[in-house]
Parts: C-alpha cells; structure tokens; sequence
C-alpha cells in the first residue's frame, strides 16, 4: 500500500512528493528544487523526521516532514540523489526501538 503527501504550503515552494512503499519498507521523497544546485541543498534525516533546506539568495526556505507512523523509524540505509533540478531521498524505514 503506498500512501502520498498532501498538496504543498506556500511557505515551502518547491513541489514535493512523499510516498511511502509498505511492501519494500522504504519511504521516498522528491522534491523539484529547481533552479537551485546541489550546494544550495541541506538535507539531514533523523530516526523519523526529514529536514529539508534550500537557500534562496539571503533567504533560506525549509520543510520538515515526519511521515512515519508511531511503530517506524528510519533505518541505515539511505540515499539522496540531486539531478536536474530534483532532489530525490530513499531511506529505508524499521520497526522502532523502544
């Protein structure tokens, strides 16, 4: 069952999809960033958040994203990967330590 994020805010600008994939355990994000480049990025994942970053000149536009429900978080595996213009995340998701 895949599941997908609702439309964006005005406060975050670039178009972002997130969808969870159940039967691979992995939670994947594109975000369409363009026109910044790879060094305007951040991009730093906790155990269940996602923080995202683009600077925009002086300005800096975020979104943090907590998708998981309360029995997942994230795994090792993870991987970001910036081309064109879009900013694709894939982090494996686990049953959360307690």
């Amino acid at each position: 069952m895949s599941s997908t994020s609702p439309p964006e805010t005005a406060s975050f600008p670039y178009p972002t999809q997130v969808v969870y994939d159940g039967p691979t355990h992995r939670l994947r994000v594109t975000v369409d960033v363009a026109p910044a480049t790879v060094d305007d990025l951040t991009v730093e994942a906790g155990s269940r958040r996602i923080r995202i970053a683009v600077a925009r000149g002086d300005d800096v536009a975020e979104r943090t994203v907590t998708p998981l429900p309360r029995d997942l978080e994230f795994g090792d595996d993870r991987e970001a990967v910036y081309n064109n213009g879009v900013l694709s995340l894939s982090l494996e998701t686990v049953p959360r330590r307690r």
